[in-house]
Formats: C-alpha cells, sequence, structure tokens
C-alpha cells in the first residue's frame, strides 16, 4: 500500500488561509505597530468633532527582502500622508501625499531594498466631513508577512472619567449634557378593589330599572300658513305687564358691536434666544440667532452658514476654533 505524504498541501494551504485573513485593528503605538500578516491592509479613519483638528495615526510593521517592493494604495475621502521608514532608525523610504478633492485616489511607489529589513508603515490623516475615510494598501515583491514572531497587544489607556464618569466631556473638552435617565415606559394595572366593582354594578342595574319619564304635550300659539308654497310660522307672544309709574330700562347699545376682534399676538419664536457662535482662532467671533439660520454643514473643510435672507458665510475649518448653539 502507498503511502501518500500529506504535509506539503497542509503547508500550502495554511498559506493561503493566512495570505488570505484581513489585518485585525490598527495600532497608534510606533513602538508596537500592528504586525502584517497578509499582503492586503485595509482601515478606516473616523471623523473627529468640530474643532478637533488632530489627526489619525496608524503603525503596521512588516519585513522586505532584498529587491524590489510594490506598494498600491487606494483612498477614498482621506487627507493626509503614508510613509514607509526602516523601523530600526526611522530612515524614510517612500511618502506619498492624498487630498480628498477625489472621490477615489489611487497611487503607487517601487521600494528597492539591498539587503532585508524590519519597514514600519504609516498612515497619518484624517476625513474632511462627517464621513469616514477609507484606504487599501496592497504590497507585492520582496514583502514577507510578519507571522512568525510573538507581538504584544498594543498598551491600552483605561478610561478615568470622561463619557464614564459624572461629567461627560468630548474629544476637544466641552462639557456634554447629561446622559438621560431611562425611564419605565411600562403601565402597570392594578385590579380594581371588589368593592368598587359591586358598587358600579348596583349603580347600573338601578339606572337600567328606573321608569322613563312622561312625555307631555306642549301646546303653542303657532300659526301654520301656507302662502304661495312657502310655510310662514308666526308666534303670538302675551303682552308684556308693566306697572304704572315704573321705569323702563334705557336701551344700551352693544359696546362690541361692529368692533373687530384685535388680532391675536404672534408667540414668540422659542429660537429667538438661541445663538449660533462661532470663534474663530484669530479672535473674531461671528454669531447669528438660529431662528434666522436656515442651516449649517461642513463639507469639503469648509464650514458653510446659510442664513432665512439668503446670506452665506463661509470658513475654512483650519481657522475655526470652536463652533457652539448657546
Amino acid at each position: 500500500m502507498k503511502i501518500i505524504d500529506k504535509t506539503p498541501f497542509l503547508s500550502v494551504g495554511l498559506t493561503i488561509f493566512l495570505l488570505s485573513v484581513s489585518t485585525l485593528g490598527q495600532s497608534a503605538d510606533q513602538n508596537s505597530p500592528t504586525p502584517v500578516r497578509t499582503s492586503d491592509i485595509s482601515g478606516n479613519i473616523r471623523a473627529r468633532d468640530i474643532g478637533d483638528a488632530r489627526l489619525t495615526t496608524h503603525f503596521y510593521g512588516f519585513d522586505g527582502g532584498q529587491g524590489d517592493i510594490f506598494v498600491n494604495v487606494v483612498t477614498r475621502n482621506f487627507t493626509g500622508d503614508i510613509d514607509v521608514f526602516n523601523e530600526d532608525n526611522l530612515r524614510p523610504l517612500s511618502k506619498m501625499v492624498f487630498y480628498a478633492d477625489a472621490e477615489v485616489t489611487e497611487t503607487g511607489r517601487l521600494i528597492y531594498l539591498r539587503k532585508g529589513e524590519r519597514l514600519l508603515l504609516r498612515v497619518e490623516g484624517r476625513t474632511p466631513n462627517d464621513d469616514p475615510a477609507t484606504y487599501r494598501i496592497k504590497l507585492g515583491g520582496s514583502f514577507i508577512a510578519r507571522w512568525g514572531r510573538q507581538v504584544d497587544d498594543a498598551p491600552t489607556i483605561a478610561k478615568t472619567g470622561g463619557e464614564e464618569g459624572p461629567v461627560r466631556v468630548n474629544s476637544v473638552g466641552t462639557i456634554l449634557p447629561p446622559a438621560p435617565k431611562p425611564r419605565n415606559t411600562e403601565l402597570v394595572k392594578e385590579p380594581a378593589p371588589a368593592s368598587v366593582v359591586n358598587e358600579v354594578a348596583k349603580d347600573v342595574s338601578a339606572e337600567m330599572d328606573r321608569p322613563a319619564p312622561e312625555v307631555k304635550e306642549i301646546r303653542s300659539d303657532t300659526v301654520l300658513e301656507n302662502d304661495a308654497g312657502k310655510v310662514v310660522e308666526r308666534k303670538t307672544t302675551p303682552p308684556r305687564k308693566t306697572r304704572v309709574g315704573a321705569k323702563t330700562p334705557p336701551k344700551t347699545a352693544n359696546p362690541t358691536a361692529g368692533k373687530s376682534k384685535p388680532a391675536p399676538e404672534p408667540k414668540p419664536d422659542p429660537l429667538a434666544s438661541i445663538n449660533l457662535v462661532v470663534l474663530l482662532k484669530d479672535g473674531d467671533i461671528f454669531q447669528a440667532p438660529m431662528s434666522d439660520v436656515l442651516r449649517f454643514n461642513v463639507n469639503a473643510g469648509v464650514l458653510t452658514i446659510t442664513r432665512k435672507d439668503g446670506k452665506v458665510t463661509r470658513y475654512s475649518i483650519l481657522d475655526v476654533e470652536k463652533v457652539t448653539i448657546q
């Protein structure tokens, strides 16, 4: 009987599986980069709060053998830099600059290595609007995946306060209102006491047993006449008895007759007391009541304020220090 050695097949299958697994997580620590175990890297950068000008940085570590390393990058809504360094002495090997002026940006680099080196890939940038930025990096040539050594997890900082303490703040230090407490919306219906049920039953039975009131015939002096097909209704009323010498009160005209009711006063706009305040880095302040503001948004790094009278005010987001609603 012939015995087939399955070790080569298992090795090839394991290699294909490791190349197909995407990189898990992104490390923000240069001393503990995320190990690249596949030739395809993908990640995203979330939008920061308005006024937060900090950049988001991701570090990846991989190895390179002697020869050419091909780096292909595709970004969407990303403004920043992607650099490749020598991990030992941080010697720059390649730099790619991206702007989010196009929907999708694609570029590539060729890095030649005279000998095998340990490399550090840095992705540093931000999104210019509220949508997240995405990037995808493909490596080829003399690229060597780093899955053979044990890599410690990136250090984490325990949350002490912030959104979990009694006072919540955002990334730029603005105090946020307290989170609303959950309310119990379930209504508990308690059964009525037996005494109340018996009293209601007695009242209903007594009302049903009560005899109907008698209907008396009411005579009136109303006369109906048929005059050319029309029905005319005449009512005779007895004359009023007045005492001799009694003074009849004079008729007073209705003071409200002929006068129109005054128009109701317009209700005050609740947004008139709330203002949109934009503090610029040079010290200037833009302030307008929210009742006059139609909308304001940030697009392509520009803060646009549109008022109801048609006036449009624009500020570069790099010149804005803080935007608040007071």
